[in-house]
């Protein structure tokens, strides 16, 4: 079992009678004054500089994992998850209840360890320079190939109006495919099929890659079409993140370095084949030998949840309530920034925040069933950080499918995101429906809370919760109801925090856990309509649109309260406050019906969006980008 490894956290959860946590507990449950100063030293350390934004893969996720382990244990939960040792004879025993972290795994890095792109036309040779002329991208695999070069046009199987790039019975097997990016084109650059700015969906890399690998390509090369009425020709993209589309290589070409390949080929240049790839003329020999070498090293990447269990008592003992919050952040803004990477996110707000109420509710609610008698009954608290929820729910969904107890058994599991910035006392609370009696058993503890409580008429917010919810569990998850412009941002500081706000949000949930926990009959969960799928997985989408959702909205589609100025919504010209009610003409519901649509989208592929502004609706054409 891990410790933390210094005394800076005693040293930094000294009250002001130089007590430390430990000693403090002997006050009495929830006083405001010490467990202000406990939150306070919990989420300055958790959001300090040094934690490197507490990206999956850092030191400082590693510490701030150590540190939150280290108080879950101090407030006297116990370890719940397993450790398979190897013993002597070399048999592996397993440790049923050994740790306080549950080890998974969260896709993969890719490196590029070498590569070459090199091509001989017979009359000109050319050897081109690695992230100048071309890049090895994610989107295949390592190999080795030398071999003859056919010109594919676009590489599209079937488009509109029966178009295709191939002729029936064309073969590529031993050879190198090279292709034009994009789709056919009017002599503006424009896409002839598409009825905006943007491309339509036989635009994106998968269907041009399988098209292509299909008929026994041996490596692929996209051409950035230097004629396209399109930014993206200017830049070379390597989609390290996007996992292996398949395992032969795939370059991505710049429009300089391509035209001047093409111009080369005897008897053809890069503006006629243009015109064959606009017209769908099949397969053309370029009577060029070609050397394509990529070597890419893929490595996966582990991660780990932390948490701990407070064992429950008397009849309710095996009945579980899930207390969680995710405590990873996006580092250097390496995902999902809306400001651009290279700049340290703190994530105070998000979801430091958080994560340090579940450190001193962990403690509070300790501290309760230690005051309770041998006969009372209540149902065991799990006290849970997740890690890597910022990448898709990553975390909290292999729990869900990994429970250290029957997921039939877990009663309640209540979320907390961004919590940390409360404004006017205004906080979310939502799914309280999703519980046939939670609504009345925890509306006197709302009503006496202080706080002016938003209950959304429907299930909102993409975060942990979800995990759970889509397994039929009841759940409450609370944000902040007025959203804030640093979300995302290097701008997320401990400093703009309002810490006193937020223990009185713990102190609220302190009570509410507590009722969960001892009320004789657990909740049902309520399934609404639109819940009777299990919804889709993070993981599964590929594209972002920029955008914040205003979760506090309850009407049909999606309100946006902000969206990122260098956003796919924001170029394609949506605004804050449009309301998102069709995607491609489909209608959307709410936010899960939304991330449905999504799993189908590949970056670069272009959507028509249809909002609500100033009660009217108006289409535009957004060209996605990958998350």
């Amino acid at each position: 079992m891990k410790r933390f490894r210094t005394t800076l956290a005693s040293l930094v959860l000294m009250t002001a009678s130089g007590t430390t946590l430990a000693q403090a507990a002997d006050t009495g449950v929830k006083d405001f004054e010490r467990d202000l100063r406990v939150y306070t030293a919990h989420v300055t350390y958790l959001a300090n500089d040094y934690m490197e934004g507490r990206v999956p893969g850092s030191k400082g996720m590693e510490i701030a994992r150590d540190y939150s382990e280290h108080y879950l244990q101090l407030a006297g939960l116990e370890p719940m998850f397993a450790v398979e040792e190897t013993m002597p004879n070399g048999t592996v025993r397993t440790n049923e209840f050994a740790s306080y972290r549950q080890d998974f795994p969260l896709g993969g890095t890719l490196e590029v360890k070498s590569s070459k792109f090199a091509a001989d036309t017979g009359s000109s040779e050319f050897n081109f320079q690695d992230e100048r002329d071309y890049t090895v991208t994610g989107l295949g695999g390592s190999g080795e190939v030398t071999a003859p070069a056919v010109f594919v046009g676009y590489s599209i199987d079937e488009g509109a109006d029966g178009f295709s790039s191939y002729a029936e019975g064309d073969d590529l097997t031993g050879k190198i495919a090279v292709m034009y990016r994009f789709e056919p084109m009017d002599g503006d650059g424009n896409s002839l099929w598409s009825e905006g700015e943007g491309w339509s969906d036989s635009a994106s890399f998968a269907g041009k890659l399988r098209s292509a690998f299909e008929r026994g390509a041996e490596a692929a090369i996209v051409i950035n079409t230097p004629f396209a009425n399109d930014d993206r020709i200017n830049r070379l993209d390597g989609f390290r993140g996007s996992g292996s589309g398949g395992d032969k290589p795939v370059l991505m070409v710049s429009a300089e370095a391509g035209q001047m390949l093409l111009d080369g080929v005897k008897g053809h240049d890069a503006k006629s084949l243009w015109a064959m790839a606009n017209e769908g003329s099949g397969v053309a020999d370029l009577g060029t030998e070609m050397t394509v070498n990529a070597e890419l090293k893929r490595e996966v990447l582990n991660a780990q949840n932390v948490g701990g269990i407070l064992r429950g008592k008397g009849e309710l003992a095996d009945e579980y309530i899930v207390v969680g919050a995710h405590l990873d952040h996006i580092g250097m803004g390496y995902f999902g920034s809306r400001s651009g990477s290279g700049t340290l996110h703190p994530g105070a707000d998000d979801n430091a925040s958080g994560s340090a109420a579940i450190l001193l509710l962990a403690d509070l609610v300790s501290r309760t069933y230690a005051e309770m008698s041998d006969g009372d009954d209540a149902r065991s608290v799990i006290f849970m950080l997740f890690d890597a929820e910022e990448s898709g729910l990553n975390g909290s969904r292999y729990y869900a499918n990994n429970p250290s107890f029957p997921i039939e058994d877990h009663a309640v599991m209540i979320n907390f995101d961004m919590i940390g910035r409360v404004l006017n006392d205004r906080l979310i609370v939502a799914g309280l429906d999703t519980g046939n009696s939670m609504q009345e058993a925890l509306q006197p503890i709302l009503d006496n809370s202080g706080l002016d409580i938003v209950v959304p008429d429907n299930m909102s917010g993409a975060s942990d919760h979800t995990s759970f919810y889509t397994k039929n569990v009841p759940v409450l998850f609370s944000i902040i109801a007025d959203f804030h412009t640093d979300y995302h941002t290097p701008g997320d500081q401990v400093h703009k925090l309002n810490n006193p706000s937020t223990v009185q949000v713990s102190h609220m949930y302190h009570d509410i856990i507590v009722k969960l926990a001892t009320m004789e009959e657990r909740p049902e969960f309520v399934s609404p309509q639109a819940q009777q799928s299990s919804g889709p997985n993070m993981s599964d989408i590929k594209v972002r649109l920029g955008i914040m959702p205003a979760y506090e909205y309850d009407g049909l589609g999606i309100k946006l309260s902000d969206v990122d100025d260098s956003g796919p919504a924001a170029k394609g010209g949506l605004q804050a406050g449009d309301v998102l009610v069709r995607w491609d003409g489909q209608k959307i519901a709410d936010i899960r019906d939304w991330m449905g649509k999504l799993v189908e989208y590949e970056p670069g592929d272009v959507v028509n969006v249809g909002v609500k502004r100033d009660g009217e609706e108006q289409t535009f054409e957004v060209t996605l980008e990958g998350r």
